[in-house]
């Protein structure tokens, strides 16, 4: 029996305080994120079982260079859970860790992605500098993105205008192995945009500009590629090509 099939057996069986021991006991971020992702996965974890599963990996983070990295690379793996439950405050706490790290030990690797996420699930009215996200603590990143640019929005439907008059959106596509218009976000913001009452006659040619920017992109460098990424890049165009053809 595995550690964690141990942990899960203690919160299953409602043995809260030998589970809270356990998750205490960790010996480094590796074994930490594992029991953190069980706490929160099994549906009867009580709520002082997850402050103890957090508060305990982030006791794990060592302050040297590189190795906070891979801390924060393994904080990584479970923060859009945190923020699909919007909780703020370990957010805020992990950010803060996080980015002090970045600048004080020069060691950002990863950091982006804590950036990212609040680029993806952030609300409308949340504000970027109260999760730590402000120009100084950002200083190690090359561009920053526009959502953190901005304050919160008074209004949702400000906040999807907003979002649909930047650059295309883009999403890994695993099976080009490249980056692809993401469509099914573009979309979505549209029909919340229908729901919401507004206008959005400015983006009726927009699905289609996207896919052809994106189409041009990829062609331009397909002459220069080789091997692996040249078929990569085919089965992109081919990708965009089928989703252009099904709005003509």
């Amino acid at each position: 029996m595995t550690m964690n099939d141990q942990l899960t057996g203690l919160i299953q069986d409602g043995k809260t305080n030998q589970a809270i021991e356990m998750v205490r006991g960790t010996k480094n971020y590796h074994e930490s994120e594992e029991f953190v992702f069980v706490v929160l996965r099994e549906e009867k974890s009580m709520p002082d079982l997850v402050e103890a599963a957090l508060e305990a990996f982030l006791g794990t983070r060592e302050n040297r260079h590189e190795q906070h990295g891979y801390w924060v690379h393994s904080l990584s793996h479970f923060t859009h859970i945190l923020w699909k439950r919007r909780m703020d405050g370990w957010i805020k706490r992990f950010n803060r860790v996080s980015f002090m790290g970045a600048n004080e030990l020069r060691d950002p690797n990863c950091s982006d992605r804590l950036v990212d996420d609040f680029v993806r699930y952030a609300k409308f009215d949340d504000e970027p500098a109260d999760f730590h996200l402000t120009a100084e603590n950002l200083r190690w990143m090359k561009k920053i993105p526009a959502r953190i640019k901005t304050h919160r929005f008074d209004t949702e439907k400000e906040f999807l205008l907003w979002k649909l008059r930047q650059p295309a959106p883009l999403c890994w596509d695993n099976d080009a192995q490249t980056e692809l218009v993401d469509l099914s976000e573009f979309q979505n913001n549209i029909e919340q945009l229908q729901k919401l009452g507004a206008d959005i006659s400015e983006f009726n040619e927009t699905k289609m500009d996207l896919l052809a920017k994106q189409l041009s992109k990829l062609e331009s460098e397909l002459p220069s590629a080789q091997d692996r990424k040249r078929e990569r890049l085919e089965k992109g165009i081919q990708k965009t090509r089928e989703a252009l053809s099904k709005i003509n």
